[in-house]
């Protein structure tokens, strides 16, 4: 009878034959994706925070027995770096080009409106994940992302840069840039919030990421057997706030009670004894404003010495977690064709200064630090406990990353370089080996494409790609005397510049809202002294201008410009259209997720507000109306006992409000918040249109709202408050109609004030 006309067919063409009947046709199935055989399955595994020294296996004193054995069946990167941020960092590693390049220049709170700083990785920059998924890849993603603008992590946000729409078939993690080991928010479940109300008792994030990841492993092996697989392992590993769990910390009792200055001596002692380093690497001096050990009084030497034990105890405990996927791959068969690269995304972190901090989130928002208090923590062995948000001292920091001097944000040696693992036994023969050449970070992809038999196409989702900065180290992983592939690289962040060609490296440092010097260069040689202490930059000027000239040619290239040193921790640059949007009266309701921090934050951060909320209440009910916040920095308003009860939060210096009695029926309540300038506030209490409390000092006035933001009707998380921590979630037992929050003026002369460019911005955009 004849084949069927396919020409009005919608849809594409069939290569088969449609007939009337099957005796008439012949069928077609197109030819899946698979991968070339042989391919590796691949495993990343990116620390956060973590110094050149800390392993084992760098010559650290915290036992990394798991990581150090990858390290002795495989081989040890000792000149690899990275970029100074972990925004930055991760776009290089996920797209093989210089951050910059991709929109990813700075940390993903902001977008300060200029290519490079988009906050995200644009879309003509194809992730890892992406292309090996192209290839015939599973791709798996636990952890932290922090590649997502934060405008774009909200419920109608754009979700096109989250890790499922970056290629990855699963993800479970966090979005932003840190979180509570004990407590995480802001937790997704691929493209949609984890709903957790609460963590349970002995619950780790890092156990819960691996867990996932083997959980998904173990059903891969047993469904798509023939399939290989790329699993970014992305742990927040070491990243602040530290904690750790009681019986890891229990290890590192008095591990570190000889110092900073006597352990980084050893730390550098035991590397030049393995040759971890160039045997002409100096013994740097303390950094700047980092005391002499035996300087400190005896209670700064014990609280301080606390503090890096619970830096051990997180360090060791994700060791441990490399021990629980090392022992499943090799129960299921798969570490001979697994290759497992092992890096940290930047150096050690310097955020707490010099003395540490017991609470970091209350340091960001003003809070004063209080020496008594912590002995008190330390004395009651709560340091590293989930009500603490500690970082440790930046003296603890250069042991870190020892030999190199400086730390993260900063491009000098101890910002950037850190250590690289590489695992593979079908491919790596001569084991325990050191590779000395110099690899990059956005070498990593390219490398990895090559052993997959993969390479960027021309155009990807419909945009031409541009080509890749990083250069495969793959003939290098396999042979140690291959040559290096690279001579040369720029280096930006938040103003702080360096660039390397050859044995030269020049770098400018900048203080954070200051005026920008641009000719304030420093020069080092590299090859005579690695770990940067010698400036020769008055004995050769010609050297320093022609390295400024390939830097700017390169900073030209990968919109690098313009250079901006404003610190947006604390006032994130937003786009001007998006601020009215951020300042509209919000209502909330009990059903769904938490609100997120950043829809409340603008609504109530040192400025005037009013606070409302309706609902009924009858003899026995309790429980939790909102919570805003956490321990370290929140408002709750709760029922108990036939009362009203309001606290204003400040860790444990809490603002405890007169209870309000309750009569049975529908209740009205608003508090109407006065910021009067200089972080002081004060608020009116008026319960069913009668005012209950005037001028009740609320101080000071917050600056930023934790990442948990504010529940309804339970408490999520850390609860606000420990007068009622006892009772779990504590969720209202009557009906809560809303919740409402009225933002008003900013306080006199706020530091939240938008800068004098946002506003110019604000007048030269159109209606």
């Amino acid at each position: 009878m004849g084949e069927v006309s396919q020409e009005s067919t919608p849809g594409p063409a069939f290569p088969g034959i449609i007939g009337r009947t099957l005796a008439d046709s012949r069928p077609h199935w197109p030819a899946p994706t698979r991968a070339a055989p042989g391919s590796p399955n691949v495993v990343v595994i990116l620390m956060d925070d973590m110094g050149y020294s800390d392993l084992g296996c760098f010559g650290g004193d915290i036992d990394t027995p798991r990581i150090d054995a990858l390290a002795a069946n495989g081989v040890r990167f000792t000149g690899y770096t990275t970029v100074p941020m972990c925004t930055p960092a991760r776009a290089a590693l996920l797209t093989g080009k210089n951050p910059h390049s991709v929109g990813c220049g700075w940390l993903s709170q902001s977008d300060p409106g200029y290519p490079g700083y988009r906050g995200e990785i644009s879309p003509d920059a194809p992730t890892i994940a992406e292309l090996l998924r192209a290839r015939g890849y599973a791709t798996l993603a636990v952890g932290k992302w922090h590649n997502t603008y934060d405008r774009n992590n909200l419920p109608g946000g754009d979700t096109s840069s989250w890790p499922i729409q970056r290629g990855f078939d699963q993800f479970y993690g966090f979005m932003g840039p840190e979180t509570s080991y004990f407590q995480p928010d802001n937790m997704m479940e691929g493209n949609h919030p984890a709903n957790v109300v609460r963590y349970p008792e002995g619950y780790f994030a890092p156990d819960d990421y691996t867990g996932r990841a083997v959980e998904w492993l173990a059903h891969h092996f047993t469904s798509s057997p023939d399939k290989p697989f790329f699993l970014y392992l992305a742990f927040q590993t070491p990243h602040g706030p530290l904690h750790a769990k009681p019986a890891d910390l229990a290890r590192y009792r008095g591990r570190f009670d000889a110092g900073w200055d006597a352990m980084r001596r050893g730390r550098y002692d035991r590397q030049r004894a393995a040759g971890l380093i160039e045997p002409n690497a100096g013994f740097a001096p303390r950094n700047p404003g980092v005391p002499e050990w035996a300087a400190l009084g005896a209670d700064e030497r014990a609280l301080y010495a606390r503090y890096m034990e619970v830096y051990a105890a997180l360090l060791d405990n994700a060791d441990q977690n490399v021990g629980r996927l090392v022992d499943f791959l090799r129960d299921a068969g798969q570490m001979g064709n697994t290759l497992i690269l092992l890096t940290s995304d930047n150096g050690a972190n310097a955020v707490a200064g010099p003395r540490g901090v017991m609470n970091l989130i209350g340091r960001r928002v003003g809070a004063a630090d209080d020496m008594a208090l912590d002995l008190r923590l330390l004395a009651e062995d709560r340091v590293g406990a989930e009500d603490t948000y500690i970082c440790y001292p930046t003296g603890w920091t250069q042991l870190s990353n020892t030999p190199y001097r400086y730390f993260k944000r900063l491009p000098m040696a101890g910002g950037i370089r850190v250590p690289l693992v590489a695992h593979w036994p079908a491919r790596i023969v001569d084991t325990g080996a050191l590779r000395r050449q110099w690899v990059h970070v956005t070498d990593i992809l390219p490398t990895v494409m090559e052993f997959a038999g993969a390479s960027l196409p021309a155009e990807f989702k419909g945009r031409p790609t541009r080509a890749l900065d990083g250069k495969s180290f793959a003939r290098i992983l396999e042979d140690g005397e291959a040559p290096a592939r690279r001579d040369r690289q720029y280096y930006e962040l938040q103003g702080n510049r360096a660039y390397i060609s050859g044995n030269w490296k020049i770098i400018s440092l900048q203080a954070p809202d200051k005026a920008i010097d641009l000719d304030n260069w420093m020069l080092f040689d590299l090859a005579r002294d690695p770990t940067e202490i010698d400036d020769l930059a008055k004995a050769h000027p010609d050297t320093v201008r022609r390295l400024v000239e390939e830097f700017d040619a390169e900073a030209g290239m990968n919109f690098v410009y313009p250079i901006d040193t404003r610190d947006e921790r604390r006032n994130p640059h937003v786009p001007p259209h998006e601020v009215e949007r951020m300042l509209a009266p919000r209502d909330f309701y009990r059903i769904g997720q938490a609100i997120p921090s950043l829809v409340v934050s603008p609504l109530v951060c040192d400025r005037a507000y009013v606070l409302k909320a309706w609902f009924e209440w009858t003899p026995g009910d309790e429980g939790i109306i909102f919570a805003l916040g956490d321990r370290f920095c929140g408002l709750v308003l709760y029922v108990d006992a036939g009362a009203l009860h309001c606290i204003y939060q400040w860790w444990h210096a809490p603002t405890v409000l007169k209870p309000v009695a309750l009569a049975a029926g529908r209740q009205a309540f608003e508090l109407r918040y006065r910021a009067t300038g200089k972080r002081q506030g004060c608020a009116d209490v008026v319960l069913n249109g009668e005012p209950r409390l005037t001028g009740a000092g609320l101080s000071p006035t917050m600056l930023r709202v934790p990442t948990c933001g504010m529940s309804i009707g339970m408490s999520r998380r850390l609860s606000v408050s420990e007068r009622y921590a006892h009772r779990g979630d504590f969720r209202y037992g009557g009906h809560i109609e809303r919740v409402r929050i009225e933002p008003g003026a900013l306080a006199p002369g706020s530091s939240l004030e938008p800068s004098e460019e946002v506003m110019q911005a604000r007048m030269r955009a159109p209606a």
